[in-house]
């Protein structure tokens, strides 16, 4: 008898799917649930279901989606609670996958039941997430960069928020020139103050439950003001909508939906904010064109200001109702730092009858447009250095143009000086040449 209870007990933990996770005690296990119909209710409702809990963990999280178009309600419940909603994942563009928002649990958490309001096409699918303890982690231990007035602000590396090296980068990152910064609230809330477990998470949710190659954004930002390392500077994220070229994501972590951002964490995104601007040339108080989504944003905007747009694949309420009306404060403390000074004093007119393309390029652009209204072209480093480049002139039966060639990798400001006056900027990203 002892023989097949030992048996079962491991039949039951190969089939649950508890697995060795990216920490060397995370852990994870997925499994799915089916939802029938019960003659006392109107619902389809899971069995009770027994979780997983380590006593060394910090806390759990829970994933749950479906492999098929589900337009229906999910809610869930809790041991010796009341039944809550769960919400669709307010970044969720799966193309198979019905996704919800991520659910987190205090660690020992012993049950959770799923119900639906109408059947679903397949069975729920679940991942849990049990979260080791971290230790108390370095704040800076991003590689720092001085090439930028606006000094860059401590940041927790990937290093430090998995100290494993086992959340990976994206393997094929692909660059991007930010003119908008786009701020958002993680929306799933959390009781743990162990944030480098919360970021580990959002890694997790994002590329085993989304199939994103990496966390969706490029920075973090925890209440106590610790900013973590995403994707980083320069590198596309998964964050806006499927408009993501052109943009950086920074995520308040918290669902500001019914709390309110701490003002230490506002200061951290003002200075974050004030460093990307600097590092990218963007003027935090103005409004441009975004060219993915071929609307005038706001250079420092929310995610929700992507909704109803024609490229926009999600509609949603983020950063959170308590967070979006700060965003103009934000810009305007951000426009008075100091160091952005000879930035916001050289604004310069944001329509422009010139288009660069490819951009990202890999040491030639072609400048599209009548190139006879241009007096002058100037390129900088973003130190503000002159670079030297050459321009072939394109003449054609319909329109002029020119190939500009420019030998040396790197993120560039191009000025057209046009002959009625007016100057232009483009930020050209320049990869290895060909």
């Amino acid at each position: 008898m002892k023989y097949i209870l030992v048996m079962l007990a491991i039949f039951f933990c190969v089939n649950s799917g508890l697995t060795q996770y990216n920490s060397s005690s995370d852990r994870s296990r997925d499994f799915t649930v089916e939802l029938k119909n019960t003659p006392t209710t109107s619902y389809f409702n899971s069995e009770k279901i027994q979780l997983s809990f380590d006593v060394s963990a910090s806390f759990s999280t829970i994933a749950v989606f479906v492999n098929a178009p589900f337009s229906g309600q999910l809610e869930y419940q809790l041991e010796g609670q009341t039944w809550r909603p769960l919400s669709r994942y307010h970044e969720d563009n799966h193309p198979t996958r019905e996704i919800f928002e991520l659910l987190f649990l205090p660690n020992q958490t012993t049950s959770v039941q799923f119900r639906s309001d109408r059947a679903l096409p397949s069975g729920l699918s679940i991942r849990q997430l049990m979260l080791t303890k971290t230790d108390q982690p370095q704040n800076a231990t991003a590689s720092k960069r001085e090439d930028c007035v606006c000094p860059q602000p401590d940041i927790c590396g990937r290093s430090c928020w998995c100290p494993t090296g086992n959340c990976p980068t994206d393997p094929t990152p692909v660059a991007t020139a930010p003119s908008h910064i786009i701020v958002h609230h993680s929306a799933s809330a959390s009781t743990s103050n162990d944030f480098p477990a919360v970021v580990r998470s959002y890694w997790d949710f994002h590329v085993n439950v989304n199939g994103w190659d990496d966390i969706g954004y490029n920075w973090l930002i925890d209440g106590a003001g610790v900013i973590y390392e995403g994707r980083g500077s320069g590198t596309q994220g998964a964050h806006f909508s499927c408009m993501n070229t052109e943009t950086t994501g920074i995520c308040m972590i918290g669902n500001f939906e019914n709390s309110t951002p701490t003002p230490t964490a506002i200061t951290a995104l003002e200075n974050l904010i004030a460093w990307e601007a600097c590092d990218k040339m963007i003027v935090p108080a103005d409004s441009s064109n975004h060219i993915t989504s071929g609307a005038l944003l706001a250079n420092i905007s929310g995610h929700r200001d992507g909704n109803n747009l024609p490229a926009s694949c999600t509609s949603t309420v983020c950063p959170g109702v308590n967070l979006y009306p700060l965003l103009q404060g934000i810009r305007q403390n951000v426009t008075d730092k100091a160091c952005l000074n000879d930035l916001v004093a050289t604004r310069d007119i944001e329509h422009t009858p010139f288009r660069i393309f490819p951009n990202p390029g890999n040491g030639q652009f072609q400048i599209a447009g009548d190139i006879h209204q241009i007096a002058a072209l100037h390129i900088f480093s973003q130190t503000g250095q002159i670079i030297p480049f050459n321009l072939n002139l394109l003449i054609g039966s319909t329109s002029t143009g020119g190939i500009l060639h420019l030998p040396n990798p790197g993120l560039f400001i191009l000025k057209i000086i046009r002959k009625n006056g007016s100057v232009t900027t483009h930020k050209l990203l320049n990869g290895p040449a060909n």
